[in-house]
């Protein structure tokens, strides 16, 4: 026993020199942990963060301007919920408001960088019965497009995937429209956009059975074409990920069968008509507790994921790469190098650069408490570092990031992650928003 505590405090002693992230408290007075947050560049290389305060309001704060601004500010309904896109000068932002038992839902944007606000556009007054699962995406035509998740309780509960699109970047939008009838029950909208068309997944049932449904439409919202049902598959949980390189369209999604979990995915290179499907044999088994997609323009793909295969083991981070756009993939490896087997890493999220980039930054607790480490690849994600790097002092600190939307990303030459601290070693009080920033140089990370 003393020889292994021995170990880990020589461990936890090499890596403290080791320690190379810079930090920014973006929210001295504490920040709401529990509601999402998002970080963002701009085209000009500004870094945006979205979040709620503890009083509620929704904050879009230019950290590089220095501007900051309450979209809900002086609202009387409780918001729940975050959508977040950026496009050139604009900055939209979706949540939902319930008064008196209403879901409304809400968009609002500035078109100055963060100056001034326009007013609040009602997308959905109830007819939806709007959940706090949001989707927006935007091109440089200036259309703006948001799916939703809805429920509707007539007839017995059955749930949609809802949209909404607007052509003057947010000024004015179309009517909603249902983007699963037909189907009993949907969930987890996707959205994928590009100047030519708007893309989304949805898992769906239909007569007892479950589909990977995919839906586009070209005119701008005004049509979507009609369902085409991918594959026939298992109960999926909350991971759908979409994304296109070059004409190649791509969803990964993970599901189980017969209580078996698998990764899988599929490709199209004719917009969405037929698919070629994969399963990711690596993954069977594994109980996958995220699943994050990232990609440059060659056709790298990796696919990032924690899991563990029975309730014995910790969760460990792995990855999955393919070099030729989905062709083929490699094996499953693990991207955590540490010794032992007895803490666990999760909440991996990764970026990809068309230089051959690759950086992963997760949650790992070698340390008892939270930190946030870091691998990195400079070729493609063939080869990694010898040794994981902390982002913080391992050990003295508390700190995690929200799993579910993007924290990571890249702005000329340095990389940013939003995460958020506790203030003590009670993970139900009070958390400071971080942003985190750091380089990779010829000698390797600072």
């Amino acid at each position: 026993m003393a020889s292994i505590l021995l170990r880990v405090f020589l461990f936890i002693f090499i890596f403290t020199s080791s320690v190379w992230a810079e930090e920014n408290n973006l929210t001295p007075d504490g920040f709401n942990r529990s509601r999402p947050s998002y970080t963002k560049v701009d085209s000009t290389g500004n870094i945006w963060i979205a979040y709620y305060d503890l009083k509620g309001g929704i904050h879009i704060k230019n950290i590089t301007d220095s501007r900051d601004l309450i979209v809900n500010e002086g609202r009387e309904g409780l918001s729940r919920g975050l959508a977040f896109d950026i496009q050139g000068d604009s900055v939209f932002v979706v949540w939902r408001e319930k008064i008196s038992g209403r879901k409304k839902l809400y968009f609002r944007a500035t078109h100055d960088r963060g100056r001034t606000l326009s007013e609040p556009v009602l997308l959905d007054d109830h007819g939806t019965q709007a959940l706090t699962r949001f989707k927006i995406g935007s091109n440089s035509k200036g259309d703006v497009y948001i799916t939703w998740y809805g429920e509707n309780p007539v007839g017995g509960a059955s749930y949609h995937i809802y949209s909404i699109s607007s052509h003057d970047s947010g000024k004015t939008f179309s009517e909603v429209k249902n983007l699963t009838k037909g189907y009993k029950n949907s969930i987890y909208p996707t959205l994928l956009v590009d100047n030519e068309a708007a893309y989304t997944f949805s898992y769906s049932k239909r007569e007892g059975r479950r589909y990977m449904i995919f839906r586009k439409t070209t005119d701008r919202g005004r049509t979507w074409s009609e369902p085409v049902e991918i594959k026939e598959i298992g109960v999926v949980t909350l991971f759908i990920e979409p994304i296109l390189i070059g004409k190649r369209l791509h969803v990964f999604w993970f599901n189980t069968y017969s209580s078996v979990p698998i990764i899988e995915g599929a490709y199209s290179d004719d917009g969405g008509k037929t698919w070629v499907t994969t399963v990711f044999e690596d993954t069977r088994g594994l109980d996958v507790g995220l699943l994050k997609v990232t990609h440059d323009s060659k056709g790298h793909i990796y696919l990032a994921m924690y899991g563990r295969r029975d309730e014995k083991e910790k969760n460990k981070v792995y990855l999955i790469r393919s070099e030729d756009n989905s062709a083929s993939w490699g094996r499953m490896m693990p991207l955590r190098h540490y010794p032992f087997e007895n803490t666990r890493a999760q909440n991996p999220d990764i970026l990809a650069t068309d230089e051959g980039e690759v950086v992963v930054v997760w949650v790992d607790y070698r340390n008892i408490r939270r930190n946030l480490y870091m691998q990195y690849s400079k070729d493609y994600g063939r080869t990694w570092q010898e040794s994981d790097i902390p982002l913080e002092e391992p050990g003295k600190f508390n700190t995690t990031h929200y799993p579910f939307t993007d924290s990571l990303v890249k702005s000329k030459d340095r990389y940013y992650v939003s995460a958020y601290r506790f203030r003590g070693d009670d993970i139900q009080k009070e958390a400071d928003l971080l942003l985190l920033d750091f380089k990779l140089d010829s000698r390797g990370a600072r």
